[in-house]
């Protein structure tokens, strides 16, 4: 049987995306036994004038290499800004040696940047999109953006995203450390846009209702900023900042917690929540992106609507109170994340993909609106 080679595209720093390369990597073998053969190249940022040198310099020519060899599928892991024009030079350098290309959408700020881009920026947004022989999105809310912006892909897929490592640890270590004082998890980039001020706002309003709680923070940003805005919220002395952190460390953090917490104001997957399900936690989120998905309200989680840390303060404080809901949330979380992002059932979303793409040629395929 004749090996179809796919080429991922994606970031070498870490974040979503090369989480989500990682995870396809790590499944190579489970890929090939299914006709599949994988390769990796990784993009640089440009987060300087000489970035940009040292790609066109760089990373097209090894591109070019890349695709000399041989490459049937070409997918491209796009975010928004830069990753969006990176990804449209390799997009065009693709169409023109005939690969075939899949654009995977993965940020949930791509409708906002769409609706901001102009003149020749929207042009290469709608180029890639409309271009492209498979549009991927990562859940519902990629395939209401594009139809809110009239855009139809030739052929449009979702595959949420996964996390193995997470459903191992989970098989390899089930009984959690007990812990002194109980704690909240939040895993991801410190901003206000992934609701940290509402987080820190929730956490006083819980401290005045009487529960002693902490909040642990797994993630980079501003540290000296958001510690004096705990301070400032009478929160300082029960949040703790963990910075960066990742493997079974991360796993067991968040095996230990009472709950996982991302009050997000836009989120177009949420790899961190899928991994606090898949090890067993309850989860409070909000009413957008990627939790409509992911958490099944009042079964495995609470949602709430962004930027309402009152809100957010009630929900988090029936799963303190009642540890019998939280169990059973948690155990009917495991459940679902398994069931519908588990490795085995997203590597056969990805394989009928590439599938069709070869069989059929990918050219106006209908809308496929299953997850």
């Amino acid at each position: 049987m004749r090996k179809t080679h796919v080429l991922h595209v994606g970031p070498k720093q870490r974040g979503g995306i090369n989480t989500v390369l990682r995870e396809l990597a790590s499944q190579h073998e489970s890929f090939e036994q299914r006709g599949i053969l994988f390769s990796f190249f990784e993009t640089r940022g440009f987060k300087r004038a000489a970035d940009l040198i040292m790609f066109l310099l760089f990373d097209v020519p090894k591109f070019f290499a890349y695709l000399s060899k041989g490459v049937d599928i070409v997918h491209l892991h796009v975010a928004v800004r830069g990753s969006v024009y990176r990804k449209y030079v390799f997009f065009v350098m693709s169409k023109a040696l005939r690969c075939k290309t899949i654009i995977h959408l993965h940020s949930g700020e791509f409708g906002q940047f769409f609706a901001q881009a102009r003149g020749i920026r929207r042009l290469i947004v709608l180029h890639l999109l409309k271009g492209a022989h498979a549009v991927v999105g990562v859940s519902q809310w990629t395939e209401t953006m594009l139809e809110n912006h009239r855009i139809r892909p030739r052929m449009f897929r979702i595959i949420g995203n996964t996390a193995h490592a997470a459903e191992a640890f989970r098989v390899s270590s089930v009984v959690a450390v007990a812990n002194q004082r109980p704690y909240i998890a939040f895993v991801g980039k410190l901003t206000l846009l992934k609701g940290m001020e509402d987080l820190l706002v929730a956490l006083s309003i819980l401290r005045k209702r009487g529960h002693e709680v902490e909040l642990q923070l797994a993630g980079e940003g501003d540290v000296e900023f958001w510690r004096a805005r705990a301070a400032a919220h009478g929160v300082g002395d029960v949040v703790k900042f963990l910075g960066w952190i990742d493997g079974n460390v991360k796993y067991e953090f968040l095996r230990d917690a009472q709950l996982f917490c991302m009050p997000s104001h836009f989120e177009s997957f949420g790899i961190a929540t899928l991994e606090a399900m898949l090890l067993g936690l309850p989860i409070v989120g909000t009413r957008l992106g990627g939790f409509l998905d992911l958490v099944k309200e009042g079964d495995t989680g609470f949602l709430v609507d962004a930027r309402d840390p009152m809100s957010l303060a009630d929900r988090i404080g029936v799963l303190l109170s009642d540890q019998a809901i939280a169990r059973r949330m948690g155990v009917a979380a495991h459940i679902h994340a398994r069931s519908l992002f588990g490795t085995d059932a997203i590597t056969r979303k990805y394989v009928d993909v590439y599938q069709t793409l070869q069989n059929r040629g990918g050219t106006h395929d209908s809308l496929d609106k299953t997850h």
